[in-house]
């Protein structure tokens, strides 16, 4: 807990440091990484992770306060470059603390989708080929788990889709993989997955497969979180109604929803 006698945003370097060694229970090796980031990445690591690097890009981190969470408290560390956002996040973190913070929970497993496309299918014959993958799922999401140990493939599920482009591709099939992924993204291991059904798809419909990648869209993996801010705590019933246009106004119109969900991602780099 921060230190009554001082904020944290009053302190020097030196004393949030400290403060975040003993409160975090950061390692030596973790305040020399914060304190130099070259000496945990270097150049030569850039060099082998992107082409054509010449040099490393470093951005501000600074840690927000206040913020309880399912009954305890965090340090949340912010990588951004604008100001007042760090302090926002603290003040409102500090307002919902006074009635319990937040709450957090899972409204789904963690579930990713792996996508195949299968293309070149009469569309007189989509029907059965749907059934005989189906028949097949088994067999399919036995060879997708063969090569994984912790990320695990549940199901399988097909939809039919129609190109609505100017170019007119006409129907594909699409073969889902639902898969559990944890605490990990599991991009590779889901890749890894598309791939290694791919060409059983393709001998089982006689399709062509082209794309076979993860989807970014992660709608089986929701995490749903509240709070509650009492009126006064927020200044009154004024601002409550600013707050509650504020609302209307992004609900109802994609040009402000966009800008407010873009809001959502400071410090989020």
């Amino acid at each position: 807990m921060l230190d009554s006698k001082k904020k944290f945003r009053e302190m020097d370097r030196s004393e949030r440091l400290n403060y975040l060694r003993k409160e975090a229970d950061l390692s030596e090796r973790d305040i020399d990484t914060i304190t130099d980031p070259n000496a945990a990445f270097s150049f030569d690591n850039a060099n082998q992770m992107i082409e054509n690097a010449i040099g490393i890009f470093s951005l501000p981190l600074g840690i927000a306060t206040k913020f309880v969470i399912n009954g305890k408290e965090y340090l949340i560390p912010m990588v951004i470059e604008e100001p007042s956002v760090i302090a926002a996040a603290s003040n409102a973190a500090k307002i919902a603390s006074q009635r319990g913070g937040f709450t957090a929970t899972n409204v789904d497993e963690a579930l990713m989708i792996g996508q195949v496309q299968l293309v070149s299918i009469p569309p007189l014959l989509a029907g059965s080929t749907i059934k005989k993958i189906l028949d097949h799922k088994s067999e399919l999401l036995s060879l997708a788990n063969s090569n994984s140990r912790s990320v695990i493939a549940r199901e399988l599920q097909i939809k039919e889709i129609e190109d609505k482009s100017q170019n007119m591709m006409g129907k594909m099939l699409i073969v889902e993989l639902l898969v559990d992924t944890k605490d990990a993204m599991g991009a590779n291991a889901i890749n890894t997955m598309c791939e290694a059904i791919s060409p059983r798809l393709e001998v089982l419909t006689g399709g062509n497969v082209v794309v076979r990648i993860l989807s970014n869209y992660s709608t089986g993996r929701l995490v749903r979180c509240k709070a509650i801010f009492a009126r006064d705590d927020l200044g009154g019933e004024a601002i409550v109604d600013r707050i509650l246009y504020a609302y209307a106004f992004a609900y109802s119109d994609p040009y402000r929803a966009v800008t407010h969900n873009k809001g959502i991602m400071n410090g989020i780099d």
